[in-house]
């Protein structure tokens, strides 16, 4: 139990800055969504599932093959870090350099050909974020959460801080700036990955002048099916929104964009706790591999269990939180319901696909989200031009369903690991049910929304009653 209680005080100390951060961030959308109109909240959408899908490319893989390689018995870390740090920094020029000529087609392809500066501004918002992804993870394996926290704060801070600027102060003050909308967000970006980059400054400077190749081989070895495995993982997360872009009537595509981002803006509580659990989980695991599979057990059932009061929670507060956003979006309220719903069950599937990275199968991960992706385009296909974004919702629940299940039987048959289905099935069907009568009153009667939250908070302890009863070990 003392393995698990660190892990659960390094989510609970990465949460914090992830809760810190993601307030700052979260604190844009009433802002973004009153300011844009929904067309220019759909591009702004665009641009970062755009941004989510080059990070996984251009990183591909090294972050986690990063903790792997560097914790094999041997391994010299500063060589690791190096290599795979001169590996992403070279990649990243080349990036940077094709973009250059490149940043106009992009643009067409995009629907935004007569906004082509946005996708060179987004190029090196790609870049800076991930030269910087293997620095973080470095400072992730080395425990120093202080440092970490305080890097990701500020530099959403800065981001906060200027388009609030950019969009309310200046304006308000009789200061003129040009009409640029999205362009103000990504300036804003550009300048808050800049600070990052300034603070990671002595993470830069200890590269070794040293590059090894077999260390390099080892980590593509390792890190490139993460990277064949995170293009369908991140499609399953993301193409939702080119699927709306590209299959509803071209008049309609980009508000609806905007709109299906704007709600899902408000599943950010559930996002945010399986951020915080993947920070930490990661370099726990790889640190403790040998006697890590009832922890893997006990750990999933702890944190379905606060997914699930987590998603009743939200959909009972729906009156109040609907009001993060601007009205113009509150007819689509109901698809909150299928991604909150969703996100459970792909944050699950975060600590599940553990298994396949502790056993060095992470070709695994590639059918697993191969899987999924193919529920996410067939889905899509069918339901969008039948029923808009409310089939995009339906199709991204069936996809991370489908993950999670496959993983697990996956995991069984190749690194068997105790869960507790039962437990898991009463915490995710309670949570499906009661979130569904929390959401139906939410927005009529207070008493039978808060009434479903507590009875889901009342299981889940009366669950656990075991583990909240047990004595915190002293070793």
């Amino acid at each position: 139990m003392s393995g698990l209680k660190s892990l659960m005080g390094d989510t609970a100390l990465y949460g914090l800055s992830s809760i810190l951060a993601r307030v700052l961030n979260f604190a844009l959308t009433p802002l973004l969504t009153v300011v844009l109109t929904k067309s220019e909240y759909g591009v702004n959408s665009l641009l970062y599932v755009s941004i989510a899908f080059l990070m996984v490319i251009l990183t591909y893989g090294f972050e986690t093959a990063y903790f792997r390689v560097s914790q094999k018995e041997g391994a010299k870390e500063a060589t690791v870090y190096s290599t795979a740090m001169w590996s992403l920094l070279t990649s990243s020029v080349l990036f940077l350099a094709a973009m250059a000529f490149l940043y106009v087609p992009t643009a067409d392809l995009l629907r935004m050909g007569d906004r082509p500066e946005l996708v060179l501004m987004m190029a090196w918002i790609v870049a800076m974020d991930v030269v910087a992804a293997v620095p973080f993870a470095r400072l992730r394996a080395q425990r120093r959460a202080k440092r970490f926290v305080a890097i990701k704060i500020t530099q959403i801070a800065v981001n906060f801080i200027l388009c609030y600027t950019f969009f309310l102060i200046l304006p308000k003050a009789g200061f003129w700036l040009p009409d640029l909308q999205v362009g103000w967000v990504l300036i804003a970006n550009l300048a808050a990955s800049a600070a990052m980059i300034a603070m990671l400054l002595p993470e830069f400077f200890s590269i070794q002048r040293r590059f090894d190749v077999g260390i390099w081989k080892t980590m593509l070895v390792f890190g490139f099916p993460l990277l064949l495995a995170g293009l369908p993982g991140v499609a399953n997360e993301m193409a939702d929104r080119f699927f709306i872009e590209y299959l509803m009537p071209l008049s309609e595509a980009k508000e609806a964009v905007g709109t299906y981002s704007a709600i899902y803006k408000l599943s950010i509580f559930i996002i945010l706790f399986n951020q915080a659990f993947r920070f930490a989980a990661e370099p726990f695991f790889f640190k403790q591999s040998a006697q890590t599979r009832q922890q893997l057990a006990d750990v999933l059932r702890v944190f379905t269990g606060i997914l699930s009061i987590g998603m009743v929670l939200v959909l009972a507060g729906l009156d109040g939180i609907k009001y993060f956003i601007d009205a113009k979006y509150w007819d689509s309220l109901p698809i909150l319901y299928f991604l909150l719903l969703a996100n459970v069950f792909l944050s699950m599937n975060t600590q599940i696909s553990m298994w396949y990275k502790l056993s060095d199968q992470t070709r695994m991960g590639l059918y697993i989200t191969l899987t999924g992706f193919a529920v996410t385009v067939v889905g899509n296909l069918y339901f969008i031009p039948r029923v808009g974004i409310m089939g995009a919702a339906w199709t991204t629940l069936a996809s991370y369903v489908a993950m999670a299940l496959l993983s697990v039987l996956l995991g069984q048959y190749h690194y068997p690991v105790p869960y507790n289905f039962a437990r898991l099935a009463l915490y995710v069907g309670c949570a499906a049910v009661l979130g569904w009568v929390a959401a139906f009153y939410s927005m009529t009667s207070l008493w039978p929304s808060l009434l479903c939250a507590g009875i889901m908070v009342a299981i889940v302890v009366y669950a656990e009653r075991d583990l909240l009863r047990r004595k915190p070990s002293s070793t």
